[in-house]
């Protein structure tokens, strides 16, 4: 008996959308389809495998929205490059949704409201594709395909200003996020308006916070693969009036923060190396010009920013054998902690030091188009991009063994002959340092 086309049916990991699938499933074949229905617990290899065993022509699967970033690049590499189609549907699924899946490659997506006479044509056109071949182009790479599809990140500090400016770029590049900020109601106004995406709010200076992140990563998204370590706070003053506790304040929020997170995502990824899984994770962390050169009336923020960037450089070597990078940005941008640059343009789009401008640096070092790129600290905003190279010896000279002072002064003085001028420490407008 000949039939419209061979379809496999399934569902992943442990789903309730069984019900969904068993309907599609009777679906199709009354209209003619010939299919293999496999029920739940399968993974993308278990689905490819059947669909090559099977010689089919189209795989068909029901899922949540939480299983797109794990499972939908795996399921389209591996199904077309067994020569068939790809079809996902589900009940909860959002026009974000399917529009998230048309981007990691998958051919056909049906929402809630999908009428049989829709589904039916268009798995007519897949099962016409998939027999003319067309379900293998997209093995490979193409231009329009988003750069962090199938990635899930986090972004710590995404209630506004450039951390939801990342946020905002990481989802429009296919992947799912995990965002936090110590305002929660910021945070919730936000998400709620955005998918795939997961708040978990709180202090990321306590280590509960970061241990939560990665495990909502891990249980929402099925997987990590990136973090940002962006949120900061500021207590500005000179060196004479900054108050102690100002000080633990800002070296908690920066410091602490972004070495707990770091910490965290590190000993998951080391733990996935140890069980045999391969790991291609990207850490972004998050520096200043003011940690690299100095900020007047920033005394705290200023050592704290530059003992992130040393810490950035250790971490890149030491997590380079577990598949990771980290890389570090010092972001030149207006947000509430650099009121001192004033108001901008009103749109972004005018504004050189607009926190959009920023996140594409930011998102590219979490794709795999970066895996060479680690250890590196770049400058990027008001139109510019630069690397920022680190401390090294600019001029030296043979110290003897029991050098007088004077001795000392002379070999001082010449190594500042031949040594380049420092870089000038950074200046807010001086009504800010009174």
């Amino acid at each position: 008996m000949s039939t419209r086309g061979r379809i496999v049916i399934g569902t992943l990991g442990l789903d309730q959308h069984e019900v969904g699938a068993m309907a599609v499933a009777q679906l199709l074949t009354r209209g003619g389809f010939e299919v293999i229905y496999l029920g739940r617990f399968n993974t993308p290899a278990k689905l490819a495998v059947v669909a090559q065993q099977e010689d089919a022509d189209v795989v068909g699967v029901s899922v949540h929205s939480w299983e797109l970033a794990a499972y939908a690049s795996d399921l389209v590499r591996e199904c077309h490059a067994a020569g068939a189609a790809v079809a996902v549907g589900g009940s909860v699924l959002t026009e974000g949704d399917e529009q998230a899946l048309a981007a990691q490659g998958v051919d056909a997506t049906f929402g809630p409201y999908a009428d049989e006479r829709t589904i039916l044509a268009r798995m007519d056109e897949l099962v016409a594709r998939a027999r003319a071949g067309l379900a293998r182009t997209s093995q490979g790479p193409s231009e329009d395909r988003h750069a962090l599809a199938g990635r899930v990140a986090i972004v710590t500090g995404a209630a506004r200003g450039l951390g939801n400016a990342y946020a905002e770029a990481i989802v429009g590049e296919g992947a799912a996020v995990v965002v936090n900020d110590v305002d929660a109601q910021a945070l919730s106004d936000w998400t709620e308006r955005r998918d795939p995406v997961a708040a978990v709010a709180g202090d990321i200076s306590r280590p509960e916070t970061s241990a939560a992140l990665v495990q909502a990563a891990r249980q929402r998204f099925g997987r990590l693969d990136a973090i940002v370590c962006n949120a900061g706070v500021l207590r500005s003053g000179t060196l004479i009036k900054v108050a102690p506790e100002d000080l633990d304040t800002v070296y908690a929020v920066h410091v602490r923060g972004t070495f707990l997170l770091l910490q965290a995502a590190a000993r998951h990824w080391r733990a996935e190396t140890k069980a045999g899984r391969e790991v291609a994770a990207a850490a972004v962390t998050t520096t200043s010009s003011a940690g690299l050169y100095g900020f007047l009336g920033e005394t705290a923020y200023s050592g704290a920013k530059a003992a992130i960037a040393a810490m950035t450089l250790v971490a890149a070597a030491e997590l380079e054998r577990y598949g990771v990078t980290v890389n570090a940005i010092a972001p030149a941008a207006r947000t509430r902690m650099t009121a001192w640059m004033g108001d901008g343009p009103g749109k972004d789009s005018d504004d050189p030091y607009a926190p959009a401008h920023v996140a594409p640096v930011v998102a590219w070092l979490l794709s795999d188009a970066a895996r060479a790129v680690t250890g590196r600290v770049f400058e990027v905003g008001g139109d510019v991009i630069a690397v920022a190279d680190g401390w090294r010896p600019a001029a030296s000279a043979e110290l003897p063994r029991g050098v007088s002072v004077a001795g000392a002064g002379a070999l001082v003085e010449q190594l500042l002959l031949n040594a380049p001028p420092p870089q000038p420490i950074q200046r807010p407008d001086p009504v800010l340092l009174r």
